[in-house]
């Protein structure tokens, strides 16, 4: 059950492809300041329903007025995520990869059916005691440039045992 509103709620195949991790590619730190940028993303009702049911386990959950913060995930997140995890210039290693932090802000209320273009940004890679630091930056915009909504992940990547 589960399975199916996840594929409802994140749109394309590309966090899909990006599970695949290719052992010769390493972690470069250089990759610091990279920047990623995805298709403009509708803050769907229908969208946000699925995302409920996935969350709560429960379908029929009533509609709040606004989409909720943690919603941000779908519209903010996922779009960029892929693209990251699937870059070669980064180099994660995807099997070894634990979520660290997340945290979302937001500079007004959003609404339904606002559309947003996500941008992301590499804002720490790093390499401490054999694990892996990655800090992912994005930020959603409206139509005339103004940012609205912004996230901050923290991605570990533990050393081979």
């Amino acid at each position: 059950m589960l399975r199916a509103h996840v594929a409802t709620w994140i749109s394309g195949e590309a966090w899909l492809e990006a599970l695949i991790f290719d052992p010769s590619m390493g972690f470069n730190p250089a990759c610091l300041g990279r920047t990623y940028a995805a298709d403009w993303q509708e803050l769907d009702r229908n969208r946000h329903r699925a995302y409920l049911a996935a969350v709560t386990g429960t379908v029929g959950v009533p509609d709040p007025p606004r989409p909720l913060a943690c919603f941000a995930s779908v519209y903010l997140l996922w779009p960029i995520v892929p693209l990251l995890f699937s870059d070669p210039e980064v180099g994660l290693d995807l099997p070894r990869l634990l979520h660290g932090e997340q945290e979302f802000w937001f500079e007004r209320p959003l609404d339904f059916d606002e559309r947003l273009s996500p941008k992301g940004r590499i804002s720490r890679a790093e390499e401490r005691r054999g694990m892996v630091f990655v800090e992912l930056v994005c930020d959603g915009s409206t139509a005339d440039g103004t940012e609205v909504a912004h996230s901050r992940s923290l991605f570990l990547v533990r050393g081979a045992q």
